[in-house]
């Protein structure tokens, strides 16, 4: 009798402890499906109509959005832009702050306080830095401007112009990326000191170190910030909308912002939609060759 008992008991706990951590995720899964991927099915839903808000969802075009929008020369543009965007934002705030993480490593003096430095300028806000650089590039009494002349250059128009436009938008995320010179720091800061030690007795020192021993051993916090880099940048919105709303003549113009054009001036849903998926697509198709490529590297 006791021994039934016992076992009753011993299987009510064992079904409790199976149990307990799916009840404590049931609510954040339902709303993780309900608030993100549910708007994603939605999208595509909607992508194959010409989408009336009144009389959802209108009328029903198939494949139509998709075909008219290929057709768009200017669809295309705003595609070679993002893509210089991501260039941009991978030389520049990509390779650099890890540049800065590893000569910042070698100091031993005033480490911590040009690490507090690197981080002030992440904690100012976007709308802020926006205004404070906007101002910076201003062709008559910019900053930028008068610091050329002193060098004896010429003033340039800066957002005014097509050909500078990116460069200008961009530049900024070199001294406002502070966070990601700090991550980049603290993965080489963990790096195990019997490793470092070991490959200076080795002899591998200077350039050698950083080759073989520390990039090595933050390859996945490279990995990440790669990733997470090319995400952000492909979705890129609020810095080209805030500097120059796109321009000048769509310069500037990113997927993103045809994407919140054709929902917000065109009123066209389908068309927002049909954009919205093919950039999903694409962004997933970049992440998953990159995660390939990694873990071919490891094999």
């Amino acid at each position: 009798m006791k021994r039934h008992l016992f076992s009753a008991s011993f299987g009510s706990y064992s079904f409790r402890k199976k149990i307990t951590p799916w009840c404590i995720l049931a609510l954040p899964m339902i709303f993780t499906v309900w608030l993100k991927y549910y708007p994603i099915l939605s999208a595509f839903y909607i992508s194959l109509f010409q989408y009336d808000p009144i009389q959802s969802p209108g009328t029903f075009v198939g494949l139509s959005n998709y075909v008219s929008m290929f057709k768009m020369p200017y669809y295309w543009e705003t595609w070679k832009n993002t893509f210089i965007f991501l260039l941009l934002q991978l030389a520049m705030c990509f390779f650099i702050p890890l540049i800065q993480a590893l000569f910042l490593n070698e100091l031993t003096k005033l480490q911590k306080s040009l690490t507090t430095l690197y981080i002030l300028p992440a904690l100012i806000p976007t709308s802020v830095n926006v205004i404070i650089w906007r101002w910076i590039w201003h062709p008559d009494y910019g900053v930028a401007n008068q610091i050329l002349k002193f060098f004896g250059g010429q003033p340039q128009t800066w957002l005014s112009d097509p050909n500078l436009v990116k460069f200008c938008i961009i530049f900024p995320g070199i001294l406002g990326g502070g966070l990601t010179v700090l991550l980049y720091l603290s993965a080489i800061q963990g790096i195990s000191t019997d490793i470092m030690e070991s490959a200076s007795l080795d002899g591998c020192t200077g350039f050698g170190r950083i080759i073989h021993i520390i990039l090595p051993n933050i390859s996945f916090m490279i990995f990440i910030q790669l990733i997470m880099s090319v995400i952000t940048t492909m979705q890129l919105l609020d810095a080209p909308y805030m500097y120059a709303s796109g321009g000048p003549s769509g310069a500037s113009t990113t997927q993103g912002i045809f994407i919140y054009n054709a929902f917000n001036q065109d009123l066209n849903y389908g068309r927002g939609s049909a954009a919205s998926v093919i950039l999903l697509l694409v962004i997933a198709a970049l992440t998953i060759m990159q995660m390939h490529f990694e873990k071919s590297e490891k094999e």
